[in-house]
């Protein structure tokens, strides 16, 4: 699935999309707000934590150097080149939409 890197409010991203934590653009990355293509909630990815390194390329694509779990679902979300793949383990909840 293509990710879209927008500039709504967390609060308003649909499935699939991704925001760029506001700041400065002249300085390092802090982090994307990442909605989960699966359940539609809404987790936050940062520099650093545990390890993740976020790269921005030339073209604005971005890349995660490892998956990212969504809060509510645990499915794995890998970001490559704006290109979202999910990696279902133990951990994952199953859902039931109504």
């Amino acid at each position: 699935m293509r990710a879209k890197v927008t500039s709504s409010a967390p609060c308003e991203l649909a499935k699939g999309e991704l925001r760029r934590v506001p700041q400065n653009r002249q300085s390092h990355t802090v982090g994307y707000h990442v909605c989960c293509p699966r359940c539609g909630f809404v987790s936050t990815a940062l520099e650093g934590k545990d390890s993740l390194s976020i790269d921005e390329g030339i073209d604005g694509r971005v890349t995660f150097s490892r998956p990212l779990r969504c809060i509510y679902c645990q499915v794995l979300i890998h970001i490559e080149r704006c290109e979202l793949t999910l990696e279902e383990d133990k951990y994952v909840r199953p859902l039931r939409f109504r």
